[in-house]
């Protein structure tokens, strides 16, 4: 029974170490969007349904940017959305018109709105999509689930690692005295 319970426990921390290391790696790529950037793959969460029927809320969605002449006219795209309010939304749609620029970078139009490349997250064609994900990952991302689901287990587990470590070294030095306590008597 000893050794199933110590399986199990090894599963949950085994889980546990995975799911705080991609928490973290994702919360360090953070971008000023906060939108998880790592090299040219954007990861983000949808957050509301301006992003349906392909896309619902609380799916991962993790998007490559590919090189400017990659775009075409038609082709649909996230991008960063920057509104009047100073709010800046992930949003996708076909591409409407592209206006290529040899000096600065290309600007693509979407209907009304119009942004730079540097505002494209990458093709819709090519993503990859984990459903309903995202909720499980946003509350461990959270700043209080972070903190409660994260950093506060892994002080316990510290904690607890030296607690046991001076146990340990306590009881053989008990039993290092106690054996030299029985070799002086049988010497004397």
């Amino acid at each position: 029974m000893g050794k199933i319970l110590d399986f199990i426990k090894g599963i949950i921390i085994t889980i546990w170490v995975f799911v705080a290391i991609v928490t973290t790696v994702y919360l360090i790529f953070f971008n000023e969007y906060s939108v998880s950037q790592i090299g040219e793959l954007s990861i983000f969460i949808v957050d509301n349904e301006r992003l349906e029927p392909n896309f619902h809320k609380n799916d991962i969605v993790i998007a490559k940017k590919v090189a400017e002449e990659s775009y075409h006219v038609n082709d649909y795209v996230f991008f960063y959305l920057d509104t009047t309010n100073d709010n800046v939304y992930i949003n996708y749609a076909s591409i409407d018109k592209i206006d290529k620029n040899d000096h600065a970078e290309d600007a693509y139009h979407f209907g009304k709105d119009m942004v730079s490349y540097s505002s494209l997250i990458g093709p819709v064609n090519g993503t990859i999509v984990y459903h309903k994900a995202g909720a499980v990952l946003r509350i461990f991302s959270s700043r209080i689930g972070f903190l409660f689901l994260i950093i506060l287990p892994t002080l316990f587990a510290l904690v607890y690692e030296i607690f046991s470590i001076v146990e340990e070294a306590k009881a053989e030095a008990k039993e290092e005295a106690k054996a030299a306590a029985e070799s002086e008597k049988d010497e004397g």
